[in-house]
């Protein structure tokens, strides 16, 4: 068997075994769904969830019809441009936790550095893979740790309330160029009244940029 999926993302992986002494395990595949020239690459935290944790079996559970992300990110793209974009979902950590990071006392971000020290090799590969027109963050951890490895990093705001704004950001990773912004995850879009405009102006640009593409 081939030790990676299409694009890179790994079926096999033993780096982050001493980081803890809670079983981790790389159970997750990537989500692909074919469709015209508006290549858009989604990247999540990690594949843990609360409840249930067997039911995650593709990225983002963007294959289970009922997934409320799934609708979350409709609303976003539009129902007609969700269906005829290809997109490409990894994550930005692939393993699977005991429980979430988010709930760790050294906080998520905290945690979840060391196993992404060993996963962005994974991600850069699919980057230069998939070639992405568009690339889309989910939650402001896995914004501020991806942006630490773009070439032009510093150009781009390093929190969610400064980068959120609907503004297309030009990225660079090993020399390929392609634009980016974060998005709230739907958990926090839930109590993010304090984003006001930049939820209505994030539509808009996304919109406007689908379609031109």
């Amino acid at each position: 068997m081939n030790n990676t999926y299409s694009f890179g993302y790994p079926r096999q992986c033993t780096e982050c075994s001493m980081l803890s002494s809670k079983a981790i395990a790389l159970r997750v595949a990537p989500y692909y769904k074919a469709g015209n020239n508006q290549r858009v690459m989604l990247i999540g935290q990690d594949p843990t969830i609360y409840k249930q944790p067997y039911r995650v079996t593709e990225v983002l559970m963007l294959n289970d019809p009922q997934s409320q992300l799934l609708r979350w990110l409709k609303t976003i793209f539009g129902e007609i441009n969700y269906h005829q974009l290809t997109l490409y979902a990894t994550n930005l950590v692939k393993c699977s936790f005991s429980e979430p990071p988010t709930i760790s006392e050294r906080g998520g971000l905290t945690f979840l550095k060391p196993y992404f020290k060993n996963c962005k090799v994974h991600l850069a590969k699919e980057l230069l893979s998939f070639k992405p027109n568009l690339v889309l963050t989910l939650g402001e951890p896995t914004h501020k740790l991806f942006i630490n490895e773009l070439e032009n990093r510093h150009s781009i705001p390093d929190t969610m309330k400064t980068a959120f704004t609907g503004q297309l950001f030009k990225a660079k990773s090993d020399g390929f160029e392609f634009d980016y912004t974060p998005c709230l995850h739907i958990k926090t879009f839930r109590v993010a009244e304090t984003y006001g405009d930049s939820i209505r102006s994030f539509k808009q640009s996304i919109s406007t940029y689908l379609k031109q593409g």
